[in-house]
């Protein structure tokens, strides 16, 4: 049936966001959660990405996937509080309007762990850090 199809769709976009969100902001509090997934979200509403969130969250580029631990072999979860939490917020991201004010309402589209110094972080303005990821919007919007 139809309903049946919407849901399992929405599961699956569901189930893509948890893991982009586990997998890249795990150890971040809500707040980092809740930015990782309106970064993705920014991406699957935008022109310059891919439509879904699965097609955002396994896009690659030039041989590079747009998220490190998409290319990673062995991926688990190893926290099941929060995986949960991670589901909590994807269930959020894709069911609301807006899930982070500063992230949404500047369209930041990128994000960088602080451990890291990408030479692309230069080409895009900084708009909020939170815990140990630096977000950032394309310059000019």
């Amino acid at each position: 049936s139809e309903v049946q199809e919407v849901s399992s769709e929405l599961g699956q976009q569901i189930l893509c966001m948890a893991k982009n969100i586990y997998y890249e902001a795990a150890k971040e509090p809500f707040e980092g959660k809740l930015a990782v997934a309106q970064v993705t979200m920014n991406r699957a509403n935008s022109v310059q990405f891919p439509k879904t969130v699965c097609e955002v969250v396994y896009q690659k580029v030039n041989q590079t996937y747009q998220f490190s631990w998409v290319g990673e072999k062995f991926k688990s979860v190893t926290n099941k509080y929060q995986w949960d939490e991670s589901v909590f917020v994807a269930r959020k991201a894709l069911t609301e309007p807006s899930v982070h004010d500063i992230i949404h309402r500047t369209n930041a589209m990128y994000y960088h762990n602080t451990t890291v110094h990408p030479a692309w972080d230069k080409t895009f303005v900084k708009t909020i850090k939170i815990e140990d990821h630096i977000f950032f919007k394309p310059k000019g919007l």
